[in-house]
């Protein structure tokens, strides 16, 4: 029998649900990260599990008012897909959204009410262990700076933009000064300017994720995101991550062939509903 359990506790929630995540740790890098970035005071929606006989088969998590995060699902049959459904319509109020793997996904939301909702991403995660393509020895990556910030706020707004996530200035000026600050952000420079950029996020135990990676439009087909991309997985590499991993957008056949040339190898197929 399925059972549903929700918690009130983040550090409880952490310690029953973390090693099960990790036996997939690359494609669950999306709510781990998330949960070891939890706090006392960062905003929870909802954290949950989905138990058969007291074992985990679904870990459900929501810092983001517009989506659910689903953990990568087992094999397991539409009855019990149906199931997992009913329990999720019938024990929380609102479902806004759900990220997770895709097939798994679009049954579920198939099942709550396909009409409700609309694909606000296809995407497909990618995991890099070696890389293959190195960067060109035209330009070099280094550490965004404080001198970088005017260009950086900028171009936080902008990618958000295209990705269809829009933020205020004043949210971008904020992102950017996170993303310096933390200094986890890097960029492509050419000739003393910076062309393009890829921060680093959701570390765990063996896997660090490469995120935001931008080019204005100006710089675009130039093969400079590559050389970002490619120097920023080695330098991750070379810190002590076994693995770097990476979200496409599945409509950019451009970005992914980009990735897969690296050394980027497709692992699962996620999808983001939206109402």
């Amino acid at each position: 029998m399925l059972k549903l359990t929700k918690y009130n506790d983040y550090k409880n929630f952490k310690s029953d649900v973390l090693s099960y995540l990790n036996k997939n740790e690359v494609e669950n890098n999306l709510p781990i990260g998330v949960l070891e970035s939890l706090t006392e005071e960062s905003t929870v929606y909802l954290m949950a599990t989905i138990t058969r006989e007291d074992k985990i088969v679904l870990v459900l998590l929501q810092t983001h008012p517009l989506q659910i995060i689903l953990s990568k699902p087992p094999i397991m049959s539409d009855h019990v897909i149906s199931e997992i459904a009913r329990l999720l319509s019938e024990n929380i109020d609102d479902i806004p959204g759900l990220i997770g793997e895709k097939t798994f996904t679009d049954k579920m939301v198939n099942i709550i009410d396909k009409s409700a909702y609309f694909v606000q991403m296809n995407q497909r995660i990618y995991e890099l262990t070696k890389v293959k393509k190195e960067p060109s020895s035209f330009g070099n990556l280094r550490l965004v700076k404080m001198e970088d910030f005017p260009l950086i706020k900028q171009w936080v707004y902008l990618f958000c933009e295209e990705i269809g996530e829009k933020i205020s200035l004043q949210e971008s000026e904020e992102k950017a000064m996170q993303l310096i600050t933390s200094e986890r952000t890097y960029a492509w420079e050419v000739d003393g300017s910076i062309v393009t950029m890829a921060s680093t996020s959701r570390p765990t135990r063996s896997n660090i994720c490469i995120s935001l990676v931008f080019t204005p439009l100006e710089n675009r087909k130039k093969g400079y995101a590559s050389n970002c991309v490619s120097a920023l997985s080695q330098l991750m590499l070379d810190k002590g991550y076994k693995t770097t991993s990476l979200y496409t957008d599945l409509d950019n056949p451009t970005s992914n062939k980009i990735y897969m040339e690296i050394g980027y190898e497709p692992i699962m197929d996620s999808i983001l509903y939206r109402k």
